[in-house]
């Protein structure tokens, strides 16, 4: 009896064996995730060189010199591309395992966005008219679509290089990569745009950033997703 056992075990033993060296041998090696600062680094130089072809193409405003040269408008203007890149490295630190940021750095780049959404009502003025959001945005139509196709651009861009990792919260990853997008989209048609007006500002350059995250954050939730399966 005891000779059978250690037979049937001996089998047993050599089955588990022949097994795993099959299924190592049929799975395919897991490519190699490049940093998160160089994959950073990568957007960077395609977001600046998508903002330049695209403002070469719409032209820069009149007088832009002086826009430029009013602290409510080079402020705006310069939180909008912090924000954008703060959230490409938050999207990309969320899908490389080991690399999340920390709390704070996720409640300073909210705070941001938050302020970013106030500033045409805290700093700039209404044109004399009463805020209406309807005639805002069907006034602004033009920017807002301009805003929503240009954003779509860098967003398929941050969208591969973030594909090719390993989100855990892919739905907070989608999030992350839009707000980049198209804040990135938002900066680069207000260049172009000379309405300065709070209204026109939040329904035709910041509305579509905020619909837009949440868009993709639904999207991101099915596309970086993809690994686990």
């Amino acid at each position: 009896m005891r000779a059978v056992s250690s037979k049937k075990t001996k089998d047993m033993s050599q089955f588990h064996r022949n097994l795993v060296h099959d299924l190592l041998a049929q799975t395919k090696p897991a490519p190699e995730i490049q940093k998160a600062g160089v994959q950073w680094g990568l957007w960077l130089l395609a977001s600046l060189g998508t903002m330049g072809l695209i403002l070469t193409m719409l032209k820069l405003q009149p007088g832009v010199g002086s826009v430029l040269n009013q602290m409510p408008s080079m402020t705006f203007l310069g939180l909008a591309f912090l924000g954008s890149a703060l959230a490409a490295w938050e999207a990309i630190s969320s899908s490389v395992p080991g690399r999340q940021t920390p709390r704070g750095y996720r409640i300073f780049l909210s705070l941001i966005l938050i302020f970013l959404f106030l500033m045409p009502f805290l700093f700039f003025a209404s044109g004399g008219h009463v805020f209406n959001p309807w005639t805002a945005f069907r006034d602004g139509w033009g920017c807002f679509s301009a805003v929503s196709l240009i954003g779509f651009f860098p967003w398929i861009f941050l969208g591969w290089i973030v594909s090719r990792n390993a989100a855990f919260h892919p739905g907070w990853t989608g999030a992350w990569t839009g707000a980049s997008a198209f804040l990135l989209s938002s900066m680069t048609i207000q260049l172009h745009c000379p309405n300065w007006q709070a209204g026109h500002m939040l329904m035709a350059h910041l509305l579509p950033v905020a619909i837009f995250t949440l868009a993709t954050s639904w999207l991101g939730a099915h596309w970086f997703s993809r690994w686990r399966k």
